[in-house]
């Protein structure tokens, strides 16, 4: 398999929108048929690379775009800009780095039980008067009619 053809070498927003609006003229793309073909509103193409783009491509409309022209993103790093950063900033403190991401399900029995945590914690800051109207209100609430 050949190697992949390089379409721009792109380093800011707008070299990458000029591109893009590169490639569209060497496909010659219509920008309607264009913009049904990949699921994109009517006219949102030229919205997106015209010469004065009023929208910007973003999460949404990204990757069809895209992959509607054939085309992948590939990040390369820039060396003289890496060794330039290195020289200029301390690495980091590793000690401060977490291994591992810490993912929480939030199940409705957790929810539950923090919620009660926190009631419980707003009673000790209330009066005694305030608390006992508060439980009767709950009490009410939790036996009265729900609607027929």
């Amino acid at each position: 398999m050949p190697a992949p053809r390089v379409i721009a070498d792109v380093s800011s927003y707008e070299q990458m929108l000029a591109a893009l609006r590169d490639r569209v003229n060497e496909l010659q793309v219509n920008g309607e048929r264009f913009d049904e073909y990949c699921g994109l509103p009517k006219g949102y193409l030229s919205k997106l690379i015209g010469i004065k783009p009023i929208r910007r491509l973003g999460m949404t409309s990204f990757a069809p775009v895209l992959a509607g022209l054939g085309l992948r993103l590939l990040v390369i790093e820039d060396q003289e800009a890496t060794e330039r950063l290195k020289n200029c900033l301390p690495p980091r403190n590793q000690s401060y780095v977490r291994s591992v991401a810490v993912h929480t399900n939030l199940t409705t029995r957790f929810l539950r039980k923090i919620g009660a945590k926190g009631g419980e914690n707003s009673r000790k800051n209330l009066g005694k008067r305030l608390v006992k109207q508060l439980a009767r209100r709950a009490a009410a609430a939790r036996w009265q009619k729900g609607p027929s």
